[in-house]
């Protein structure tokens, strides 16, 4: 899944990130005909489907915003017409003066035998940041797809982004099922500063309980680093060898600013959190969630060894 300005941060009327969601409190989701009206930072934000026309020409005109004029990936309002249809959600944040926030989009349809929801798009302008409107989008469409008997929804999103990774692994739960190098293939749009976009495709259940984060537990905090521009080094080489249990992979706080400011160093970065991630997959482990430093201001994938102890 695209996705821009996402910030992962608890708002007021969220769930507690560190909360299971049992069935009992999350069973009947928000209907389509109605709206969730949630309270962030003092701006109601109003979650609900697109209805008009109209509001299907804005999402187009939001997408434009986001990821810069003549997106070439836009999302047409013919074919968000269509897939509303066929099992497809539209959905938008919008202000309480009806200004379109953000909008996420996805499509049903089945994979490995059972129906699924792919979530395509994410975006929320800039001006919206911090209201935690990206996980209001996330957390509505879960449980509409709960609603609808849909078990599992699917997105991807950039390894690099610390952001989106906190967001999608440590509050919404998901997990990560694959990574795909330069899934989408490189572009020009600005958010991928022209770098192959690489993806992490992730599968979140709609009910149940939540995958609890282990990304502060003394194990994880101890454990060895893959980091920053080491893939071909000897301390890469070495933390390879030792076949923790736990190993973490060290990813930029911020690469959009990286990016933005040295071009050249984000790409090398860009290549060194491939090369890791691609050995990571190959030797067995799995992406456990994302730990942050807040003393550092360090970011870290954790990876676990399958059939390691936990």
């Amino acid at each position: 899944m695209f996705a821009a300005s996402v910030v992962a941060q608890q708002h007021p009327a969220a769930p507690d990130p560190a909360m299971d969601v049992s069935p009992a409190s999350h069973t009947e989701g928000p209907r389509p005909d109605r709206s969730t009206v949630v309270s962030a930072a003092q701006v109601a934000v109003d979650i609900r489907p697109l209805a008009s026309l109209d509001e299907l020409a804005e999402s187009v005109a939001l997408q434009n915003r986001v990821w810069g004029a003549g997106f070439s990936e836009a999302v047409p309002v013919s074919l968000l017409t269509a897939a509303t249809y066929v099992g497809g959600l539209a959905i938008g944040a919008f202000a309480a003066d009806g200004a379109m926030l953000g909008f996420v989009f996805g499509l049903t349809g089945i994979a490995e035998g059972r129906t699924v929801h792919w979530s395509h798009l994410l975006g929320v302008l800039d001006t919206a940041r911090n209201l935690g409107v990206g996980r209001m989008l996330k957390e509505y469409q879960r449980e509409e797809l709960a609603r609808r008997g849909i078990p599992e929804m699917r997105w991807t999103f950039d390894p690099l982004v610390a952001k989106n990774a906190h967001l999608n692994l440590n509050l919404l739960g998901a997990r990560v099922v694959r990574f795909t190098p330069n899934m989408y293939g490189a572009n020009a749009t600005p958010l991928h500063h022209g770098l192959p976009t690489d993806r992490f495709v992730v599968a979140c259940a709609t009910a149940g309980r939540r995958r609890p984060s282990v990304a502060t537990s003394a194990d994880v905090t101890s454990s060895p680093v893959l980091a920053l521009d080491t893939a071909s080094g000897e301390d890469a080489a070495r933390v390879r060898r030792s076949r923790s249990a736990v190993i973490r992979l060290e990813i930029p706080s911020d690469f959009q600013q990286l990016a933005a400011d040295a071009a050249a160093r984000a790409a090398a970065v860009h290549a060194s959190v491939r090369a890791h991630l691609q050995w990571a997959f190959e030797n067995g482990y799995t992406v456990e969630g994302l730990q942050r430093d807040a003393v550092s201001s360090r970011a870290f994938y954790v990876l676990h060894l399958a059939g390691a102890p936990a």
